[in-house]
């Protein structure tokens, strides 16, 4: 389904048609900006300016302050659910969160392209449907929120719009294999990545069976048993991360 502009270059002399787009915006997403001048800002880029001789602030600014704002919600987030976590691991899933396809697909759920302001050429071009500017007035959309109602109501906002991403983030790292996760926590830690050493293997060649060590800083830090190397070097890395205090069973 396509997105049908909402709002142009035509329609700068409009206010109360603004006025009123923003205002069901805000109804929809469940926000309130008193300042809705920052709330314009935040859906309009800087294309338009080439087109009208009245002053025109883009979210340039916003997007900036919004991406340190969501940076920090999530981080806080993180900690609060996952106190026990690295901060290779805190780093991982914040990634998983703050870069642009999640944005984009963001904005997309939030049906926010329709209220952005854009030039006649950046619309012609199709910039309505860029990853790049969905994700921007996303951010935008939070420096806004951050400036009129503070800190508490934008770390809200980003916290319920990124629910279900964040879930996801967190079963998609969850499932990360045991010695992924342990290569993590060495780099995580500044320390040299994990050896494995093949212990012993015996048994008949349809069912050998191999137990491998493995080594952080040259110490033993745990082993498994696997019939592949594969799998006894899996399981070797999941005795060493609950050594660690890193994997909880």
């Amino acid at each position: 389904m396509g997105i049908t502009p909402h709002w142009s270059a035509d329609d700068m002399g409009e206010e109360p048609v603004r006025a009123e787009q923003l205002k069901s915006l805000m109804a929809r997403l469940g926000i309130r900006i008193l300042q809705t001048e920052l709330l314009d800002r935040a859906l309009t880029h800087a294309s338009i300016a080439a087109e009208t001789q009245e002053p025109v602030s883009d979210y340039e600014a916003l997007e900036f302050l919004g991406d340190a704002v969501l940076g920090l919600a999530v981080a806080h987030h993180l900690l609060e659910h996952k106190p026990n976590s690295t901060p290779g691991e805190y780093s991982r899933i914040r990634a998983a969160l703050v870069n642009r396809r999640t944005l984009a697909e963001l904005a997309q759920k939030l049906d926010i392209a329709p209220t952005i302001r854009l030039g006649k050429g950046e619309e012609q071009s199709g910039g309505r449907h860029r990853s790049a500017l969905l994700a921007d007035c996303v951010e935008a959309l939070i420096g806004a929120i951050y400036l009129d109602q503070g800190w508490e109501a934008a770390r809200d906002f980003v916290i319920h719009v990124t629910h279900e991403e964040f879930e996801e983030a967190l079963t998609q790292d969850v499932q990360l294999d045991h010695k992924s996760r342990l290569q993590h926590y060495c780099q995580a830690e500044r320390i040299p990545l994990p050896k494995f050493e093949l212990v012993r293997s015996d048994g008949p060649d349809h069912r050998k069976q191999f137990e491998v060590e493995v080594l952080l800083k040259d110490q033993p830090h745990g082993r498994g048993v696997g019939l592949s190397k594969k799998e006894a070097e899996q399981n070797a890395a999941r005795v060493a991360l609950e050594r660690v205090g890193v994997y909880r069973a």
